[in-house]
C-alpha cells in the first residue's frame, strides 16, 4: 500500500476527537452492561442483545499528533463488546459498520480480524450514510435488541428523514452536531448543494441559520428542538443532553448530543460524560475563574464564583440547585434527585455525595434523616 494510500485511510484525530472516542467507548461499555443484564421487568421481556450501529466509521485507527497509531471508535467498542458478551451467556452483540469509503471499511475489517475479535457478529457496509440508515431493515430485532446508533459526520449534515426512525425505537442515538462548520461555512455558502445542505439540517431558511450562527447555543438548540419534534411519545419519554468538545484555544468544534426514551440513560451518559471530563462538563478552559470568588449582591449576599455555561462544576450544580429550591419548604432530597436525572447536563448518579458536600460548604444546607433539605443562608431562615 502506497504512503498516499495510508494518508487517505488512517487519518489524524485532534485531542478532542481522541477524548470523544474515549467518552463513547465508555458509555457503550456500561450501557452495554445494562441492556444485556436486563431479563425483564413489568411485563417485558428481557433483551436478546445489543445492536450498535455507525454509520461513518472510519478505518477503526487514527494517527495521533505525534504520528502514533491509536484505536478510533469503531474498533474500541468492538473490542470492548467483544469481550463484555462473554459475560451474558445466551445473548448477542451485533455491531454494523459503514464508511462510504471501500478502502476504510477494508481496514477496519481487517484490525478486527487481526484482534480475533470473534465473540461478537460484525456486518460491514459500504455506502452514503443516509442511503445506507433509510434501507437498514431492523424489524426483526426492534423489541428484542437495543439499538445505539452513532450519527458522526464531520460537516454539519443531518439527514433527519434517515435518523428520525432510530429516535423512535427501544435505543438511543448519539449525534455529532459540527458547530464550527457552521458558524465558519454558512455565511460563505454560495454553492446551492452546500446551502441545502444547512437548511436540511437546520430546517430553516439560510439567513435564519446564518443569524444563529453568530450564536453557537442557538444552533445547538435549534438542532434539540428538532430531535423533540421528531421524536414521537410524550414529553416525559424524550431525554435529550448535550456535551460541547472544544480545542486547546477554547474554539467549540461540535456538541456531541444523545437522545434516548429512557431516564436511565441520560443518567448514565452525563455520568459518562463528567468522568471523561474529569468531574466536570467539558475540556474548555476555564483560566481557573471558576475559583474566583463573588458576592452575590443581588440574592442572598451568598459568596459564589462565576459559572460558565460551556463548563460546569459541581459547585455551579449546587447554585443551580439552591437557586431553584432554596424557598420550597419542604424540600426533599429526592426532589433534587429527580430534576438532577432529567437535566440535559448535570448528573445526579455518580456525584450525590459530592453534590451534597458543596450544598453544605456554600450554601449551608442541612440533611435531616427523614429526607428534607434545609437551607441556612436563606434570608429570614
Amino acid at each position: 500500500m502506497s504512503k498516499q494510500m495510508d494518508t487517505e485511510i488512517i487519518t489524524e484525530a485532534k485531542p478532542h476527537t481522541i477524548k470523544k472516542f474515549e467518552l463513547i467507548e465508555r458509555y457503550v461499555d456500561e450501557w452495554a452492561r445494562k441492556i444485556l443484564g436486563y431479563n425483564g421487568k413489568d411485563g417485558r421481556n428481557g433483551s436478546k442483545g445489543v445492536i450498535y450501529i455507525d454509520c461513518m466509521c472510519n478505518s477503526g485507527v487514527y494517527l495521533d499528533e505525534k504520528g502514533n497509531l491509536i484505536n478510533g471508535t469503531a474498533l474500541r467498542v468492538a473490542q470492548k463488546l467483544n469481550d463484555i458478551i462473554t459475560n451474558y451467556p445466551g445473548k448477542n452483540a451485533i455491531l454494523i459498520f459503514n464508511d462510504i469509503s471501500e478502502q476504510r471499511i477494508e481496514h477496519l475489517k481487517s484490525e478486527i480480524e487481526k484482534a480475533n475479535l470473534t465473540n461478537i457478529q460484525v456486518v460491514y457496509r459500504s455506502e452514503d450514510c443516509d442511503s445506507f440508515l433509510k434501507g437498514l431493515d431492523l424489524d426483526e430485532y426492534k423489541s428484542k435488541f437495543n439499538t445505539l446508533l452513532l450519527y458522526d459526520p464531520y460537516k454539519a449534515a443531518i439527514d433527519w428523514d434517515a435518523v428520525t426512525p432510530f429516535l423512535n425505537i427501544w435505543g438511543e442515538v448519539i449525534i455529532n452536531h459540527m458547530v464550527s462548520d457552521t458558524s465558519r461555512g454558512a455565511s460563505q455558502a454560495k454553492k446551492k448543494d452546500v446551502i441545502v445542505r444547512y437548511t436540511e439540517t437546520y430546517q430553516e431558511d439560510i439567513a435564519t441559520i446564518i443569524k444563529m450562527g453568530k450564536d453557537k447555543h442557538q444552533l445547538n438548540d435549534a438542532i434539540i428542538a428538532i430531535i423533540n419534534k421528531r421524536k414521537t411519545g410524550s414529553s416525559q419519554n424524550k431525554y435529550i443532553a448535550s456535551f460541547p468538545f472544544f480545542t486547546r484555544t477554547n474554539g467549540l468544534v461540535y456538541n456531541l448530543i444523545h437522545c434516548c426514551s429512557n431516564v436511565e440513560g441520560i443518567k448514565l451518559f452525563k455520568r459518562v460524560a463528567w468522568k471523561t471530563f474529569g468531574d466536570k462538563s467539558s475540556l474548555k478552559n476555564t483560566h481557573g475563574n471558576e475559583l474566583q470568588l463573588q458576592l452575590d449582591l443581588n440574592g442572598d449576599g451568598v459568596l459564589d464564583s462565576p459559572t460558565d455555561e460551556d463548563c460546569y462544576f459541581i459547585k455551579d450544580i449546587a447554585k443551580y440547585i439552591y437557586n431553584k429550591y432554596k424557598h420550597d419548604n419542604p424540600l426533599y432530597l429526592k426532589t433534587i434527585y429527580a430534576d438532577l436525572d432529567e437535566h440535559p447536563v448535570f448528573p445526579s448518579d455518580g456525584y450525590k455525595n459530592d453534590i451534597k458536600d458543596a450544598l453544605r460548604s456554600t450554601y449551608g444546607a442541612e440533611f435531616h434523616r427523614d429526607g428534607t433539605v434545609k437551607f441556612s443562608t436563606v434570608k429570614g431562615v
